[in-house]
């Protein structure tokens, strides 16, 4: 139903088309080429939370979804998932336009049970229309606009970067980061993707006395003052301590991953 509407839908396997380029660059390419982008969210991986298994879709998913909306604008970025699954859904995602489907018919029609999902994500591309391209510089301005709107990951992740103005001018590793903070790893990604293009944080390789390479991360004086800026709202998320074994436990209400 959608093959003749005019938009691209992300297919994986036809993003790396050019050996030079990693995944990421791929996908920031193919993600300012689109005018619409249709996610597929099937529950693919297990987590532990609060001592249960709780079903949820692939961190790369995920991390892919952010970084379409941070280019195209949640509007145009749609999520279609299997109807009467239980799938845990983070709690930034709310608001996005979701659509279901039967994935046991009987019949095994797969197209057939698309159909509604298909009429839904065609009427809102033609209420949208396609991009203008001519006016990218003022949909880099929206973007960069929505991306000023925190979440308490990217909170927690310059939080966490702030002591390397004051103690660790060496950096951190994400990997240090996304250890202390304990948080799912495609929401570290995309938080040091997004500070970084804000200008909040500094990526430069760094080495060990091995060789081993690395990205390490410090943050920028405007990074400093976009906390000192929302320091009320960084106490408000800020209810961290550490355990008897060093880790950091949130006091407050648990992050939804």
């Amino acid at each position: 139903m959608l093959h003749h509407t005019s938009f691209a839908a992300l297919v994986k396997k036809n993003i790396l088309t050019d050996l030079s380029n990693n995944t990421i660059d791929s996908l920031i390419n193919k993600a300012s080429q689109v005018d619409f982008a249709v996610f597929i969210f099937s529950p693919d991986d297990l987590i532990l939370k609060r001592n249960k298994e709780t079903k949820v879709v692939r961190d790369n998913v995920i991390f892919e979804l952010g970084l379409f909306i941070g280019t195209i604008g949640k509007a145009r970025c749609y999520i279609v998932k299997p109807r009467n699954v239980e799938l845990h859904f983070p709690t930034d995602l709310l608001g996005l336009t979701t659509t279901d489907y039967e994935s046991n018919r009987s019949d095994g029609d797969l197209s057939s049970a698309l159909n509604l999902a298909c009429s839904l994500i065609k009427k809102e591309i033609s209420k949208l229309g396609l991009l203008d391209i001519k006016s990218l510089g003022a949909k880099e301005t929206t973007v960069k606009e929505s991306v000023m709107t925190f979440t308490d990951v990217d909170f927690r992740v310059l939080a966490k970067l702030l002591s390397t103005h004051t103690s660790f001018s060496g950096g951190f590793r994400l990997w240090d980061i996304k250890r202390e903070l304990d948080i799912q790893e495609s929401f570290v990604d995309l938080s040091s993707i997004k500070l970084e293009s804000m200008g909040f944080v500094q990526k430069r390789n760094s080495s060990e006395n091995d060789g081993y390479e690395y990205y390490s991360y410090t943050i920028t004086q405007d990074g400093i003052n976009y906390l000192l800026q929302n320091e009320e709202k960084l106490h408000s998320i800020s209810r961290i301590s550490k355990n008897k074994n060093g880790r950091l436990v949130d006091n407050g209400d648990d992050l939804p991953f």
